[in-house]
């Protein structure tokens, strides 16, 4: 897979696609993606650091607005970040 592709399937991956929605979009036939062992492992690679990407890009967001005041972002943060105990 080459990499102006990855960059798409990662970008799409930063907005909340799935696997299977993002080789849609693409049309990339996902069921012949994963006979290549080294083609759906740069695919999955991709969207799990877009995935990361955009829930970072969210959270930085989120966060400045809750360093400028805003009550409601300061909230779902603290809400959202506390530890969880089991």
């Amino acid at each position: 897979m080459d990499k102006p592709t990855l960059d798409k399937v990662e970008a799409l991956a930063g907005r909340g696609l799935t696997e299977q929605q993002i080789a849609d979009t693409l049309e990339i036939d996902i069921d012949n993606l994963r006979k290549d062992k080294s083609a759906i492992s740069l695919y999955r690679l991709a969207v799990r650091r877009g995935k990361a990407k955009g829930i970072a890009d969210i959270s930085n967001s989120l966060f400045i607005k809750a360093k400028k005041g805003d009550t409601r972002a300061m909230i779902f943060l603290l809400e959202h970040l506390k530890p969880k105990c089991e």
